[in-house]
């Protein structure tokens, strides 16, 4: 759903009921965040954004107490100051270790069930995932296949309390670790990262391959050990302020 800069309204968004009108736009405001439309450290104007949707200020301030709970936007000044976040290494690693155990348990599951399919959607993220790694490094590519391969597993889990982390898994697979690397770390690490990513794939086929046999202790541990390795991975970085001094 793209908005444009005239304050076109999209489509459909005003026929929606009211009730699912905040639930819209904070759809609307996190795909702009995710794809980098709507920069780390921007500041949303309740005004000129509220126009812009062609929504009442309510929805949308409801909206951004959607997104401030998944830890993409900051909220302070009594409300009149919204911002987007600027993604630090701790609350990655926070996030990433919750998904230890949010992944290592969708794999398991996954592996229980019928994948016919779920299965092409996990080949074809990993297919773009290889794609966006080599020759150079498509990051925002990486980061939307990324998120399809690890929603597709929550999704082929069937489990529905585990769809609940849906926001969690997209915006920490999508959103914090390859816009915090964006954000923070230029060419300079960039065949570091280049490496890191193409043994992550390695993890992912490792992951399909256990789910596809059926094998739930397998897949378990190739899907917990993966985010172990993007723990370290980011634990072993420079601090940013050290990658730049360079």
């Amino acid at each position: 759903m793209a908005v444009t800069q005239q304050g076109n309204v999209p489509a459909g968004l005003l026929n929606r009921p009211q009730t699912r009108l905040a639930d819209e736009v904070a759809h609307l405001l996190r795909d702009l965040i995710l794809r980098g439309e709507l920069e780390p450290g921007s500041q949303l104007l309740q005004i000129q954004l509220a126009e812009r949707l062609g929504v009442s200020r309510t929805p949308l301030r409801e909206a951004f107490r959607i997104l401030e709970r998944d830890g993409l936007l900051k909220i302070s000044n009594g409300n009149k100051t919204v911002e987007v976040v600027e993604f630090d290494r701790g609350p990655l690693i926070e996030t990433y270790q919750v998904r230890e155990v949010i992944d290592g348990l969708a794999a398991r599951l996954a592996a229980r069930r019928d994948l016919s399919t779920a299965a092409p959607t996990l080949e074809r993220a990993i297919e773009r995932m290889e794609a966006a790694a080599e020759p150079g490094l498509d990051i925002t590519e990486y980061g939307e296949a990324h998120a399809e391969f690890h929603l597709a597993i929550l999704e082929a889990s069937g489990n529905s309390r585990l769809k609940d982390f849906e926001s969690l898994v997209r915006i920490s697979a999508q959103m914090q670790l390859t816009r915090y690397l964006k954000q923070n770390y230029d060419e300079d690490l960039d065949a570091a990262i280049s490496d890191a990513i193409r043994v992550g794939n390695e993890h992912h086929r490792e992951i399909l391959t256990a789910i596809t046999n059926g094998d739930s202790r397998a897949a378990e541990r190739s899907a917990t050990r993966h985010i172990r390795a993007t723990i370290k991975f980011l634990e072993g970085l420079p601090e940013p302020s050290e990658a730049s001094a360079k």
